[in-house]
């Protein structure tokens, strides 16, 4: 009984301390501000990396050395009253001759391709296929563009290694990727990293157009121009071409899809050189809605180059283009990929949007691209 009376009178006590308390004015402490991060959720089991030995041994022998040798120049080996020594004075002065790359078999009968750079200007090519030796390779296409070169062993055996080539469209930033190559001459070199960026588009030093590389983190030094990029199925994703001599990490490849649009370019013509068209734009992605709330797509021009043929046509800055023989253009990478990917001397009608109004098509015959010059844009 006392102790019932007890909790009784504790209840009580409490509840006029809650009163008063009310009356006073008095408050509950806040409650604890929300955190300035975002909790992880539940932890998945993590998975092993890859290992990729596997397909290091699938494509190891469909990968190739190529060496190329410049000619000597005429006054090395001209017959001075000074004899030999000035002609190999003139030799060492002329810088050295040769130069080495990699590359891969695209066909079993013997055709390889490699950066052009490589093998531009030789006055002779040899390519070395692992465990089957050295051959002689001529040169039977090119694409200036994206520095590709597609060779032909002499005499070589009809079952070499072809390394099957993808499209590369299905990759994304963080998949994983393998170049095995020739870099300061050591063949047959594994590096492996991510692919870091899909679609970036870099302007050629020499060449007037722009194309998108796929940018990847695998290590990539001198040699290693023309080596596979391969993915974890052992396809052919990329092409190496270059790298930034002031970065680390950070190295570009010709995608799948554009290697293949190439080399079917160099089937087609004569002489095997890719001939691309050209306009004389410079044009940028459209982001925006027009006045009635109307999702803009398509280019927007943002420079036209005088006398070229975008200005013969009468191509305007500010004109947006969303079409291209009737078909759509959603944005500047399907305008570049509808002008770079067209014969030169083609006619193209662009559907534009000026002022807020569709005009009338605008018909321009493509030029050629060619050595760029300092003002030229795309």
């Amino acid at each position: 009984m006392v102790a019932r009376n007890s909790l009784r009178g504790s209840l009580l006590c409490g509840a006029a301390c809650l009163a008063l308390g009310l009356a006073l004015g008095l408050t509950w402490p806040d409650a604890k501000p929300a955190p300035l991060w975002t909790e992880p959720g539940p932890q998945r089991s993590s998975s092993a990396l890859p290992s990729f030995a596997a397909v290091v041994r699938q494509i190891g022998p469909g990968v190739v050395t190529v060496r190329a040798v410049r000619p000597v120049p005429r006054e090395a080996t001209a017959n001075t009253a000074s004899g030999v020594a000035d002609g190999m004075r003139a030799v060492h002065a002329a810088g050295p001759r040769e130069r080495s790359g990699s590359g891969f078999v695209v066909q079993a009968g013997g055709l390889c391709l490699t950066s052009r750079h490589v093998v531009v200007d030789a006055g002779s090519i040899e390519v070395s296929v692992p465990e089957r030796g050295w051959f002689e390779a001529e040169l039977i296409g090119e694409d200036l563009a994206t520095d590709l070169a597609l060779l032909r062993l002499i005499d070589a055996p009809d079952d070499l290694c072809a390394l099957p080539l993808a499209d590369g469209t299905d990759l994304e930033a963080g998949d994983w990727i393998v170049a095995v190559g020739n870099p300061l001459g050591f063949a047959q070199t594994v590096t492996a990293g991510i692919v870091s960026f899909v679609g970036r588009h870099l302007r050629h030093s020499d060449y007037a157009v722009t194309n998108d590389f796929l940018q990847i983190s695998a290590p990539v030094n001198p040699g290693n121009s023309g080596c596979p990029v391969v993915d974890l199925h052992g396809r052919v994703v990329g092409v190496t071409t270059q790298a930034p001599i002031e970065g680390q990490g950070i190295s570009f490849a010709v995608p799948g899809h554009s290697v293949k649009w190439a080399l079917q370019q160099m089937q087609e013509v004569p002489d095997g050189r890719v001939r691309r068209g050209y306009l004389g734009i410079e044009f940028a992605s459209v982001l925006g809605q027009d006045d009635d709330g109307n999702e803009l797509h398509g280019a927007v021009i943002v420079q036209v180059v005088e006398g070229q043929p975008a200005h013969r046509a009468g191509v305007r800055p500010g004109d947006i283009v969303f079409g291209i023989d009737g078909k759509s253009v959603l944005d500047a990478k399907a305008l570049h990929e509808c002008i770079v990917r067209a014969q030169p001397g083609t006619e193209i009608a662009l559907q534009v949007l000026r002022s807020g109004a569709v005009t009338d098509p605008i018909k321009a015959v493509l030029g050629e691209a060619a050595v760029r010059r300092a003002d030229q844009p795309n």
